[in-house]
């Protein structure tokens, strides 16, 4: 059953308004509001999240906010995200303020890929380069999609 509730001044909708995190939600919502960007804060399931923009959306357990950082780990291929306690809302607002205005000056949709990678077309499933021949290519030769394989 979905609520909405108005805590500490604070629209707040989802299943547990109320709870730790969606306090924490509005903390950072209203910091956020005193340096010019709004944000809604939607809450349930224990968790609660600040939407500043389509891609960039803050999320809370009540100990600590997270966001992605818009980087993928070189080692791992997967996001990095900036994890900060909830002890202070003021500082978590300038890191929030940092990637918002670095989405500002992006291009939509667009993520630089690892260094140490090569990212196939859309729609292609990544695979070891093969000459025509079906022998695998070799180090320095060219790759089928353009970049040398290395």
């Amino acid at each position: 059953m979905e609520c909405r509730e108005e805590v500490d001044g604070v629209i707040v909708q989802g299943a547990l308004a109320g709870t730790p995190a969606v306090h924490a939600a509005g903390l950072l919502r209203d910091e956020l509001a005193r340096q010019g960007v709004e944000g809604d804060v939607h809450g349930g399931y224990g968790l609660a999240l600040v939407s500043v923009r389509g891609d960039l959306v803050i999320w809370t357990d009540g100990m600590v906010y997270r966001w992605w950082t818009g980087r993928m780990s070189p080692k791992t291929g997967r996001r990095l995200y900036a994890v900060y306690g909830v002890d202070n809302p003021a500082t978590v607002a300038r890191g929030v303020m940092l990637r918002h205005a670095e989405l500002r000056g992006e291009r939509r949709h667009s993520v630089a890929p690892p260094p140490d990678r090569t990212v196939p077309p859309p729609g292609r499933a990544v695979r070891p380069a093969v000459r025509a021949t079906g022998v695998p290519a070799r180090a320095g030769e060219d790759h089928p999609w353009g970049a040398p394989v290395r």
